[in-house]
């Protein structure tokens, strides 16, 4: 059933499935995802006893090379903002979690100014996903008299070779965008442990 007490307010239109979000994170290629041992279905939830959690992703794709989030299956905003609404549970009687994506960026590098998907790893040299992810949880109760802040960074990059096919490109594409939600993941339980008068 949906928690009524979670938000989502975006720049631009996106469908959140978080089974969706599930199938981007399965295993297709044992020997391309090898380090994808992230699982976001064995992750303990992260109780904070405020009443609601607001999503904002507040990050606009800017849809120019060497951009690239765009062009993908699955936007790292849509992938945070599932691992938010699995992992950040509100369980408190009163006060409101912000959470605010302010980037989800995925830059790929040595690549011509005008190129198609196809084209992207196609010079002689191997291109490399760089994917980095900025968060910060804003914390309010007791009509705003006690507060706390986290601000998350975690970055990502995977390359390819020009010889990948399409499946390759995007397996390797998923499996980048899964180890950058891990890191995003294991800074945010160290962090959060410095505002415990929040959790649950």
């Amino acid at each position: 059933m949906e928690n009524k007490n979670i938000k989502v307010s975006s720049r631009r239109s996106f469908n959140i499935g978080i089974v969706s979000f599930f199938a981007l994170l399965g295993l297709k290629d044992k020997s391309v995802l090898a380090d994808n041992v992230f699982k976001l279905m064995d992750m303990e939830p992260i109780k904070i006893t405020v009443k609601s959690l607001k999503i904002q992703d507040l990050y606009a794709m800017p849809l120019v090379d060497p951009y690239v989030e765009h062009r993908m299956r699955r936007s790292p905003s849509d992938a945070l903002i599932g691992w938010a609404h699995t992992i950040l549970r509100p369980i408190g009687t009163e006060g409101t979690a912000i959470f605010k994506i302010l980037d989800a960026s995925a830059i790929v590098s040595n690549i011509n100014s005008d190129f198609t998907f196809l084209d992207l790893f196609k010079n002689k040299q191997s291109s490399k996903i760089t994917i980095k992810l900025s968060g910060k949880l804003e914390l309010f109760r007791d009509n705003n008299k006690e507060t706390g802040y986290l601000d998350i960074v975690a970055t990502s990059n995977k390359t390819a070779p020009e010889s990948a096919s399409i499946t390759q490109l995007e397996e390797i594409w998923d499996s980048n965008l899964n180890n950058v939600i891990g890191k995003f993941d294991k800074e945010f339980r160290d962090q959060i442990k410095v505002l415990p008068q929040f959790l649950g």
